[in-house]
């Protein structure tokens, strides 16, 4: 599962300080965009009237540069998840 990849990508970067979607898009093989729905789809935003898991937080700086960051909750379902095959 692709949110799998994310997740695991981002326990293994994010040092408290986010990673750059571009960095993820260049390891995951990902147009930024694709990453950008993931990552709201696993944020706490609410789509079609259900908020997300709460495990990733994106933010948008002043120069229009995009970082993820896993949140505690999602550091723990990364770390829960099964190995990949």
């Amino acid at each position: 599962m692709a949110e799998h990849a994310l997740l695991r990508l981002l326990l293994e970067l994010d040092e408290g300080r986010g990673v750059a979607l571009a960095r993820l898009a260049k390891r995951l093989d990902e147009r930024v965009s694709v990453l950008l729905r993931e990552g709201t789809a696993l944020s706490d935003a609410v789509i079609g009237g259900e908020a997300g898991p709460g495990w990733v937080r994106l933010v948008c700086d002043d120069a229009g540069r995009w970082t993820a960051h896993l949140t505690p909750a999602g550091r723990e379902a990364a770390q829960q998840l099964p190995a990949p095959p």
